[in-house]
């Protein structure tokens, strides 16, 4: 049987996710005023409003084999650094890297890289858990993606070329090379599937995939998965004050702005004076917010940098920084999140934020028998592959060690010497009280050895079942 390692629980948890009937796009500052939208993009959309539940905000459980790593700020320049969460791709099981070579040598009209989105199918329709990396079912459909909307639109932004994208989920991937025989890990970023195959162009943003000099590529389809930065939620506290003086407000006050009460009372007017008025209401709050921004322009940036920098140091010693050393590339875990669809670019689903990953004790890129069978055909090609018994064993396996983990009790407080704090004990499930019991009872309090420094219990244990 496969040995565990500890349960690694990444403490960052400051977003939230919307159900897909109240997502919102960013609104263009022709629609509101300046100060509006970016109140809305930092301390609404980027903490949360981008990313739609599809478990009505609850947790799902995965296995597989990191494929790929996504430092924090990697890729991301100027103000796309807000966002400073660590992350990490995961393929799949049961499917093991090396089963995708099987793709190769790409057929026409393919050049170097196999189509990705063929790649993903085949995972999905033929692997156990691959309906995690497509929508949930719902009558509802998803919103559009940032990629395909454009928003904010005109002047800020515009909606990028389509490409091979299959919006609202296009999937995300990580290209792996092929030589020797074997697939190997270089060190690509991930990206939705249709960016790690179309050429940029037409004004597209994002980087031209490896051109057919540098050999062949297969894009390993995989699961985001996203361990949360503090940097966003920071910079939002610092802002927020001067967000309201520039929307009109008293900084902390409930209630709408000024501008907004504008903007819903032209609302209800007929047109063409609700444009006419809503044009007055944006230019006003935009005079007033480069008023109130022009005479505190030097405290906003002493504000806005020390957050900034704040959140960083801080993440860097208490959040992604301790988790972002102990996972690696071939490692086999256990993860777990809530599962969102993200909006921003082309759209995929992925585990965000991540609440808790263990590291199985298995050689690099090796699954243990309990989640890959060993007489099965793991081609991703094939649905015959994987019998019926075997596909049962795997969600069996699967149910049971996720069960498992959420049994799990969350990490002792520093604060409480070494205990759960009094807000820790009571948002614990009724499976986690028990694990927790069972771990403070004094036959199971050792710490050198049980026949050095515990004692034996006075009667028969209860036992976890």
């Amino acid at each position: 049987m496969v040995d565990f390692g500890p349960v690694i629980t990444p403490p960052g948890q400051y977003t939230h996710c919307v159900d897909r009937k109240d997502y919102r796009d960013v609104p263009s500052p022709l629609q509101v005023g300046v100060p509006s939208t970016l109140k809305f993009l930092l301390c609404e959309y980027l903490l949360g409003g981008k990313l739609v539940c599809l478990s009505g905000g609850g947790d799902q459980c995965v296995i597989g084999t990191v494929a790929g790593l996504e430092a924090v700020g990697a890729g991301k320049e100027g103000l796309d650094a807000l966002d400073n969460d660590f992350s990490f791709n995961l393929l799949l099981a049961p499917f093991q890297v090396q089963d995708f070579v099987g793709y190769l040598p790409p057929s026409h009209p393919d050049t170097n890289i196999v189509e990705p989105h063929r790649v993903r199918d085949d995972a999905v329709k033929h692997g156990p858990l691959g309906y995690l990396m497509v929508d949930s079912p719902n009558p509802q459909p998803l919103p559009r993606p940032v990629d395909q909307s454009g928003a904010p639109g005109w002047p800020v932004d515009k909606s990028q070329p389509k490409g091979k994208a299959t919006w609202p989920v296009d999937g995300y991937g990580v290209l792996w090379h092929y030589a020797g025989h074997h697939l190997h890990d270089k060190g690509q970023e991930g990206d939705n599937l249709h960016k790690l195959y179309d050429q940029p162009s037409g004004g597209a943003k994002w980087a031209a995939p490896p051109g057919p000099d540098t050999g062949w590529w297969v894009p390993l389809p995989v699961l985001h998965c996203e361990c949360e930065g503090s940097r966003i939620f920071f910079v939002c506290q610092a802002m927020d004050p001067f967000l309201d003086l520039m929307q009109g407000k008293v900084p902390g006050s409930s209630g709408p702005s000024p501008g907004e009460v504008c903007h819903a009372t032209a609302h209800k007017l007929p047109w063409p004076l609700n444009v006419v008025v809503n044009a007055v209401c944006t230019i006003a709050e935009d005079l007033i917010g480069l008023a109130v921004a022009a005479a505190l322009a030097p405290v906003i940036a002493a504000a806005f940098g020390a957050a900034w920098e704040a959140a960083q140091a801080f993440d860097d010693l208490f959040i992604t920084g301790p988790v972002a050393k102990q996972i690696h590339v071939g490692d086999v875990v256990l993860v777990q999140g809530r599962w969102d669809w993200d909006a921003g670019h082309s759209g995929h689903t992925e585990l965000h934020p991540v609440k808790a990953i263990v590291k199985l004790t298995t050689p690099p890129q090796t699954l243990p028998p309990e989640i890959r069978p060993g007489a099965a055909d793991y081609d991703p090609t094939s649905g015959n592959g994987i019998s019926h018994a075997d596909r049962a064993a795997i969600r069996a396996t699967h149910e049971r060690w996720c069960r498992l983990l959420a049994e799990a009790p969350p990490p002792p407080d520093p604060r409480q010497g070494g205990g759960l704090s009094p807000a820790q004990v009571a948002s614990m499930t009724p499976g986690q009280l028990a694990v927790w019991a069972a771990q403070n009872r004094p036959e199971n309090s050792w710490t050198t050895h049980p026949l050095l420094d515990g004692c034996a219990p006075d009667g028969p244990s209860p036992g976890l079942h």
